[in-house]
């Protein structure tokens, strides 16, 4: 029967790598075991926060700020919020897209804000320009524009708001926004105080001038930089007894030709 060999002792050097490679792998499970833990509970206090402490639950938690006439439950109806809703889930860039939509505002801007849960609005009212209505499928409906020429609704009036001009636009249509907010921009320059914006079915736009009268422009917005300087020089040139006379117009479609429109015909107004 052969004698068992004693084990033999290992290496100083070889000894020591296996005890380091030992260490190495618990320092691993260690950190593992941590690493796990901390996003476990990571996720519970995220799911704790959205499902408890991140949510709106009233209107109440809306903060609106700038704005004189539009409270919480506005912004509410308007953007369609329905309560409790997931802080996190809401979009602060498509909010201020339907916010500028649907109330009358110029500006719309939102941020949350997480502690305590918020949502912090603020706006910029629209300021009501001038009087107006137009055709809609429920017959004549009046309103009010803004200095953009955007549509206002009555109901707006009904807040106290009143027209800061004594202008009034009929026949408002979007198409044509463009041009009467720029005509509004410019009301200062035309000579004499601006008085209507007319719209007519095709597009085609006149305007009442205290000084002119009826001035019809057409509907070339790329125009309206020339009439107004045409309209500014004749309300300082045209004779008086000739703006005042019943039943005169004047076609500005062109700029360059002016004519005075009298009821036997057209007349160049530069030669009147």
């Amino acid at each position: 029967m052969s004698r068992q060999r004693s084990a033999r002792p290992l290496p100083p050097g070889v000894e020591r790598r296996r005890r380091l490679r030992q260490e190495r792998r618990r320092d691993r499970l260690i950190q593992l075991w941590r690493l796990l833990l901390f996003s476990g509970s990571a996720m519970a206090l995220a799911w704790l926060l959205l499902s408890m402490g991140w949510t709106l639950r009233s209107p109440e938690q809306l903060r609106v700020n700038g704005s004189e006439r539009i409270s919480s439950e506005a912004v509410t109806q308007a953007a369609g919020l329905r309560f409790p809703l997931p802080l996190l889930s809401l979009d602060p860039r498509a909010l201020e897209r339907t916010l500028l939509r649907e109330l009358p505002v110029q500006s719309a801007a939102v941020h949350r804000r997480l502690l305590p849960p918020a949502l912090d609005v603020d706006l910029e009212d629209r300021r009501p320009m001038a009087a107006a209505s137009r055709v809609s499928p429920g017959g004549m409906e009046r309103g009010m524009v803004d200095r953009n020429g955007q549509w206002m609704p009555q109901t707006v009036a009904s807040r106290g708001d009143q027209p800061e001009t004594s202008i009034l636009v009929t026949g408002w249509t979007a198409r044509q926004r463009p041009m009467i907010a720029r005509l509004l921009e410019r009301r200062d320059a035309l000579g004499s105080p601006l008085q209507r914006i007319s719209i007519a079915p095709d597009g085609a736009i006149s305007i009442q001038t205290a000084a002119l009268g009826r001035v019809d422009l057409g509907a070339d917005p790329n125009l309206l930089d020339q009439q107004v300087v045409s309209m500014a020089e004749l309300s300082r040139s045209l004779p008086s007894h000739l703006r005042q006379k019943a039943g005169t117009s004047i076609d500005l479609s062109d700029p360059a030709k002016p004519e005075l429109q009298l009821r036997a015909g057209k007349t160049p107004a530069s030669e009147s």
